[in-house]
């Protein structure tokens, strides 16, 4: 999940608005990447520059020299690009018209908040299930905006701590099962089937509530 982000001291969590309907996304070090404009382009922009230079004004070892030139230049037309961009194309502007607000994000650390860590460390935990990730829970994709809603003093952190935990135990549970087998003739893998079919179909109506329960939260 783009908008909870893993750091070296705790997490960050964003406002999924933030860059929903946009051309940006969230990268692992929580910065805000527009996506239509690739790395490669870039690149290739402050190559192109610096080889510009060393053919055209350099000669001998002024040729280094302007390889060095060049590619700073190349650099500074980069970072122009990408800042005309963003200028043009804000999340955060939009995000502002948006909500009113200018924050869309916040970090959180175990000494800082530890409760909203619990949270946070919750949701990471159900983010990062295999039932989560394929859709089997939470198909409607409410887990970042419940996050966000009690990260951000919204909504009450205790209905939301309750929510996630249900959802990481039901995630946790349905990850451990399994694919359900075939049927054999041998009775007692028919029954241990069976119960392990039983189990999930439990599994399954407990998180088809959890999305009734987000739906409405």
């Amino acid at each position: 999940m783009q908008t909870l982000v893993r750091t070296r001291r705790g997490f960050v969590v964003f406002d999924p608005r933030i860059v929903e309907d946009t051309h940006y996304s969230i990268d692992d070090h929580g910065t805000l990447v527009h996506d239509r404009v690739p790395a490669g382009a870039t690149l290739g922009l402050v190559v192109a520059s610096g080889a510009a230079g060393a053919v055209f004004l350099g000669d001998g070892w002024w040729r280094l020299a302007s390889l060095t030139v060049g590619l700073l230049v190349g650099a500074v037309l980069a970072a122009l690009l990408l800042g005309v961009v963003h200028l043009v194309d804000s999340p955060e502007r939009r995000y502002r018209k948006l909500t009113g607000s200018r924050r869309f994000s916040r970090s959180v650390t175990d000494t800082t908040d530890p409760s909203t860590w619990q949270l946070c460390v919750l949701g990471s935990r159900v983010a990062e299930s295999r039932a989560w990730r394929t859709g089997l829970i939470d198909p409607d994709r409410l887990l970042g905006p419940l996050l966000w809603s009690a990260v951000s003093g919204d909504d009450s952190g205790k209905a939301v701590r309750d929510t996630l935990t249900e959802l990481a135990d039901v995630a946790t549970e349905l990850d451990a099962t399994g694919p359900v087998p075939g049927r054999r003739r041998t009775s007692g893998v028919v029954a241990t089937q069976d119960d392990t079919l039983d189990r999930v179909v439990v599994l399954r109506a407990r998180a088809d509530a959890l999305r009734d329960r987000l739906r409405c939260a």
